[in-house]
């Protein structure tokens, strides 16, 4: 997300990139030597995880790292000073990464974080749902779903504009009872919103935080507010939750 903080006129103007970056490790690729295919390891995640904390500058901070299910990339939330900055770091860092074939750097624009309610989601699978939003509606899109209230069975974690693809264009992180509870509120409550075309839903099935909690909200406490007011209502749905990730 580009924010521009206060200046007076003519002075240089002050950036900061809030982007979602997706690392990409083939499960397998052509040998030419050989002239076979060949199984790789991914080792996006346990290098990120040993180094993160010496990568960690004033001009660049990693937030969060994901996987998504039977995906074949890792995800990292990064705070960064500037677009240059961020190309830097990835350029150093993540792209001399053993196996690393594409890095997908998603905008994360309007960015919000919802307060949620740690107790009653406890144990929940965490999703990602992605929404092929007809452009003139994105706005009034993003404000209905921010409406929402954490009900018994879903809470919205975060919500950001992306504009990733001509087909995706905002992105929804939610925590859920199970994968039905989440289908089921997926229809009630985004599909039938005029000009959605389109969602998608994948399970994340690996977070990790890479700050403690006093640095996340030194780092994204302004983006942090509270939790809508229109409550999801109870979702009466079959708990596959021992079975969401197969």
């Amino acid at each position: 997300m580009l924010i521009w903080l206060g200046t007076p006129f003519l002075e240089q103007t002050v950036m900061k990139v809030f982007a979602l970056v997706r690392i990409h490790v083939p499960s397998t690729v052509h040998d030419k030597k050989r002239g076979m295919e060949t199984t790789v390891t991914d080792h996006v995640w346990g290098h990120v995880v040993e180094s993160h904390r010496k990568w960690h500058t004033k001009d660049v901070r990693l937030l969060y790292l994901t996987h998504r299910h039977m995906q074949e990339d890792t995800s990292l939330i990064v705070e960064a000073k500037d677009p240059d900055v961020l190309a830097n770091f990835l350029l150093t860092h993540i792209a001399t990464i053993e196996n690393v074939r594409g890095i997908w750097v998603l905008p994360m624009a309007k960015m919000q974080f919802f307060e949620v309610p740690k107790d009653d989601t406890h144990g929940f699978p965490r999703f990602t749902i992605t929404i092929d939003a007809i452009p003139k509606h994105l706005d009034r899109i993003r404000e209905k779903i921010s409406s929402l209230k954490p009900g018994r069975d879903i809470a919205i974690n975060y919500i950001a504009v992306t504009f990733q693809s001509f087909r995706a264009s905002i992105v929804v992180s939610v925590l859920a009872r199970s994968r039905n509870h989440l289908d089921l509120f997926v229809e009630r409550y985004i599909r039938s919103l005029e000009g959605v075309a389109d969602v998608e839903t994948t399970l994340i099935s690996k977070t990790m935080r890479l700050v403690s909690p006093d640095e996340w909200k030194e780092y994204v406490g302004h983006l942090s507010v509270p939790a809508g007011q229109d409550r999801i209502e109870d979702i009466e749905a079959e708990d596959d939750s021992l079975i969401s990730g197969c």
